[in-house]
């Protein structure tokens, strides 16, 4: 089976000077205008390709990459607003819509949006939601404490970062727990800290002890190097200076020089730090 939105391998049927026409499958006969077309294509020829519904509603293929497919976020940009929606830029020619009541918040040109892409049962158009609580699982959240996650930062509250949790719920990521610059849209790991009683989940990017140290201690052991074996950051130094150079915790730097210095790696200064041979 072939489906619109997503990327598809399918079959050349025939070739003329406007295009290709792929075996789309169920979709029918799929058409590739002669621009997209980058090298010589024959019959029985395979071709990866998006496939859309053009202005016509049709099934049409494109070489182009979307910034996303159905099924996955993006941050897209709005480019115009009329009386069905807002059309958001997906770095294809024609627009995505987002539908107003598919907003939330409301939409306004020119500010992006983190989106998730659709198949719209009705009209087989493909369209871009931000109300993600229709995409959520209705499960009770089942995480274990320090389990490994995917995260999608989905924007900022009060209290903290907003995150989705593998797609299927959200979670907050505290500000007093993130050591690294954030931006909605950013897709990177994390780790389950607690689930509450009441279903709210709270999120660390940083795995707690000796294993987030030993990692810290490599990366500090290799700016070292490439700093000629002086680094400027030691016991006493400003904690944003730490958050700004290796992205953590002034607590979990110093366990981590700590460790350096009971292997005889490194010496200690109130704002310095050194290699041994040096």
């Amino acid at each position: 089976m072939s489906y619109l939105g997503t990327t598809q391998t399918l079959f050349v049927n025939e070739v003329s000077n406007e295009g290709a026409y792929l075996d789309g499958h169920d979709l029918g006969e799929v058409f590739l205008p002669s621009h997209e077309i980058k090298h010589e294509l024959e019959a029985g020829d395979s071709i990866s390709v998006f496939i859309f519904l053009d202005n016509a509603n049709l099934p049409t293929a494109t070489t182009k990459k979307p910034h996303a497919q159905v099924g996955e976020y993006a941050l897209l940009r709005v480019k115009e607003i009329n009386s069905i929606g807002a059309f958001l830029d997906w770095g294809l020619e024609k627009d995505v819509l987002a539908p107003f009541n598919e907003q939330k918040p409301r939409m306004q040109e020119g500010h992006s949006y983190l989106v998730r892409l659709y198949l719209d049962n009705a009209s087989s158009r493909i369209c871009a939601s931000s109300n993600f609580n229709r995409f959520l699982s209705k499960d009770e959240p089942q995480y274990t404490a320090l389990q490994e996650v995917n995260l999608i930062v989905a924007g900022k509250t009060d209290i903290g970062y907003k995150v989705l949790i593998e797609e299927a719920h959200f979670g907050v990521v505290f500000y007093n727990m993130v050591f690294k610059n954030l931006f909605v849209g950013q897709k990177l790991k994390g780790f389950i800290q607690k689930v509450r009683e009441d279903g709210k989940i709270d999120v660390i990017l940083e795995k707690p002890g000796m294993d987030k140290v030993s990692e810290l201690g490599e990366k500090i052991m290799e700016k070292l190097k490439n700093e000629g074996g002086i680094l400027a950051i030691g016991d006493k130094s400003d904690p944003e200076l730490i958050k700004k150079v290796f992205s953590t915790s002034k607590a979990n730097y110093k366990k981590a020089i700590g460790g350096l210095f009971k292997q005889g790696l490194i010496d200690i200064e109130a704002k310095s730090i050194r290699l041994k041979e040096h």
